[in-house]
């Protein structure tokens, strides 16, 4: 692991732990320069990013995809916790402009800001939805392009079967004959061995008798 890049991590963990803290403090006190200070830390939390992806491909292959991985993950977070701040950023806005107008309009038009508010949130929520239909779309792609894979492979070595049976009898009717010359050629040397030695005891008995 890149000792450059665990400094790295170090510092965008601390971002991020920083933006946590003021998105939490910005629900409470509704203040412009919490959001802006929310800004600011995404800028470092950016530029931390950046450097890590850069430094996940100078290092070594075999830690490359690891460090890819987690840069992933991180830019991941980093994402859903913009977006979280775009809604505090709305919500904030929208309720100064209630403030502004409170007052000064009728409850019919700050009904209106409310109806535009749960618009806007049923809008980010239509999006997100959409983006998971469409991953997990993209998911079940992959996994029909994979089982037609195996499926074809599947159906090649069922359509080989047969040949593959008929070499197996071909090779084992050859084995058998194979064998049967063997145990015809032991019987022949045997009985040629047999008379050899015959002979020899038929010449050693004239020789001696």
């Amino acid at each position: 692991m890149s000792e450059v890049f665990s400094s790295y991590e170090v510092e965008f963990e601390k971002y991020q732990q920083q933006v946590c803290s003021l998105i939490r403090q910005t629900q409470i006190n509704r203040s412009d320069e919490t959001l802006k200070e929310i800004a600011s830390v995404f800028t470092d939390l950016q530029n931390c990013l950046q450097q890590m992806d850069i430094e996940s491909t100078s290092i070594a292959v075999s830690d490359r995809q690891e460090l890819k991985n987690k840069v992933k993950r991180y830019k991941s977070e980093t994402e859903a916790m913009k977006k979280q701040f775009r809604i505090l950023e709305d919500e904030v806005s929208s309720q100064k402009t209630k403030d502004s107008l409170f007052g000064e309009q009728d409850n019919q038009q700050i009904q209106f800001i409310n109806t535009q508010d749960k618009l806007v949130k049923q809008t980010v929520q239509l999006e997100d939805a959409k983006r998971v239909c469409f991953e997990i779309e993209t998911i079940s792609n992959n996994i029909q392009v994979q089982l037609k894979g195996q499926s074809d492979i599947l159906d090649r070595n069922i359509n080989k079967m047969p040949e593959i049976q008929y070499d197996l009898g071909e090779s084992n009717s050859r084995l058998s004959r194979i064998q049967s010359k063997m145990r015809e050629h032991k019987i022949i040397f045997l009985i040629v061995f047999a008379i050899f030695l015959t002979s020899i005891a038929i010449v050693l008995v004239y020789k001696y008798a």
